[in-house]
């Protein structure tokens, strides 16, 4: 492994885990990661952020938020949460297809004309 890819494994193991075990893309994989910058845009927290605990991320943090007893509200960034409600209804609605994008499962991810139709849906509510 390049030391480039060694220096990048902690911060990729966020955006893509398969990604460094197996060394390629894939559809899935890039569902992943915009689902990450999705995360990123609606929290205002980096991927791999000194806010979480050790070994968790972005994504580990927004999934694990109903066993903390946290609501999707608290987890927004509230200083866009808050300019509308109009904006947090659409916010909500993409946080939804953020979580669906990263789940864990690649086959559990849609594809990205699904994500599109859903960001369509969640922009015209």
């Amino acid at each position: 492994m390049s030391t480039t890819m060694n220096n990048c494994l902690p911060f990729c193991n966020c955006f893509l885990a398969e990604y460094a075990y197996t060394m390629q893309v894939t559809v899935p994989g890039n569902v992943y990661s915009y689902g990450v910058v999705l995360l990123e845009i609606l929290t205002s927290k980096l991927p791999v952020d000194e806010v979480f605990d050790e070994g968790v991320d972005l994504v580990k943090w927004v999934h694990a938020a109903p066993a903390r007893g946290e609501t999707p509200e608290q987890i927004m960034d509230p200083r866009l949460s808050t300019v509308s409600f109009a904006w947090r209804r659409q916010m909500l609605a993409v946080l939804k297809v953020a979580m669906l994008c990263t789940e864990r499962a690649p086959a559990k991810r849609p594809r990205m004309k699904k994500v599109v139709e859903m960001l369509q849906e969640a922009k015209n509510s």
